[in-house]
């Protein structure tokens, strides 16, 4: 049934993929010419205006966004997996795998990458991570378990039925 709180769950994390292409992740200040640079750094290249150079990020993280895509996708496809629950669950646990696999990226190489690049480059950067993206991934692993522990309890209420008859 497509009513479930899972697919609730489910949708949540689909609104989140979403908005972490609005926001960015993380700002990097950091000396160039003696003059202090703010740079963006988030899943899509940010705008710039003319009085703005981008020092960083000339593409978009292509790696990230295909991991956020999968994300999507995987909530997408388990919303309409309500009849087969055993897969619905596998795919919730693999979603859950690629989050997790999406932070460790993003936080450990990514970032960091970034960071020595523009040390490497430039001068030592100060990292601001902006709380409400930072918080956007965890916020998806927290749904996916949430989901998961609705589908598991769907299935024992299914399985208890059984019995029953």
């Amino acid at each position: 049934m497509i009513q479930r709180i899972q697919t609730l769950w489910l949708a949540f994390v689909i609104l989140i993929t979403v908005a972490t292409f609005f926001f960015p992740i993380v700002d990097f200040n950091f000396s160039f010419k003696s003059m202090d640079t703010i740079q963006h750094y988030g899943l899509l290249q940010p705008e710039s205006s003319p009085n703005s150079l981008q020092f960083i990020q000339t593409t978009p993280a292509w790696s990230l966004i295909f991991m956020q895509i999968g994300v999507s996708l995987i909530a997408l496809i388990a919303i309409f997996l309500y009849n087969n629950r055993q897969l619905q669950v596998k795919l919730v646990a693999s979603g859950l795998l690629l989050v997790t696999i999406y932070v460790a990226f993003l936080l450990f190489i990514k970032i960091d990458g970034l960071e020595k690049a523009i040390a490497h480059l430039y001068t030592t950067p100060i990292v601001n991570y902006n709380r409400i993206s930072i918080s956007f991934p965890i916020l998806q692993l927290l749904l996916f378990i949430l989901a998961q522990r609705a589908i598991r309890k769907d299935e024992r209420i299914v399985r208890s039925s059984d019995r029953l008859r």
